[in-house]
């Protein structure tokens, strides 16, 4: 735990989170520069090795905080136990869309953390990813996957959705300066529509 972080006022905690984490999903671990978060932020360099000593331990530090925190919304989804996995993933994707009012770039964050390769972070947050998968399974096991189970090419429909939903997030960051979380949960419908159809 940091302890001499979390003894910031809690305005100042979520301006660098959010600054760190916005510089990181656009870019990337390895191209992630502490500069940009300065001006990001306004929060001098000094300051930022300061509180995390490393561009490793502020990416890790960022990306435990996130997924603990995208977890807990998680846990607390309502899924009935007739829902179809197809209504339990709007109900992830509308979840992280509430997200974003306390923290605009946690979708994208996420989805680039599952793209890094990076061996400086990747090994030292493999328990952390493991524990958010554990928790993103948890609510999926709650859901009726019906006929779902019977197709043999089942997880190819369910990566396909995956990658269609990856590539519709990065498309709404990118094709605007403010992200629109109805614009994207408008297509992400779309898609998760379609991947029903294909199971019918």
């Amino acid at each position: 735990m940091n302890e001499r972080f979390y003894n910031l006022k809690k305005e100042k905690q979520d301006k660098m989170i959010n600054g760190a984490m916005r510089i990181f999903a656009q870019n990337g671990y390895d191209h992630a520069s502490t500069d940009d978060m300065v001006k990001a932020t306004g929060v001098s360099k000094g300051l930022w090795f300061y509180y995390f000593e490393s561009k490793s331990g502020l990416f890790c530090f960022v990306a435990t905080y996130v997924m603990r925190y995208a977890a807990l919304e998680y846990s607390m989804l309502r899924i009935e136990s007739d829902e179809d996995y197809f209504s339990v993933r709007m109900k992830i994707e509308q979840c992280k869309m509430k997200m974003i009012d306390l923290y605009p770039y946690l979708p994208l964050f996420l989805v680039e953390l599952h793209t890094e390769r990076s061996p400086e972070v990747r090994k030292p947050l493999k328990d952390v990813v493991d524990k958010y998968e554990t928790a993103l399974e948890t609510v999926l096991v709650k859901c009726d996957f019906g006929k779902l189970q019977e197709r043999t090419d089942m997880l190819r429909v369910l990566r396909m959705l995956d990658y269609s939903l990856d590539a519709i997030l990065r498309d709404c960051y990118a094709s605007s300066e403010v992200f629109s979380k109805e614009q994207y949960l408008k297509e992400a419908a779309k898609y998760i529509e379609t991947a029903k159809e294909l199971t019918l």
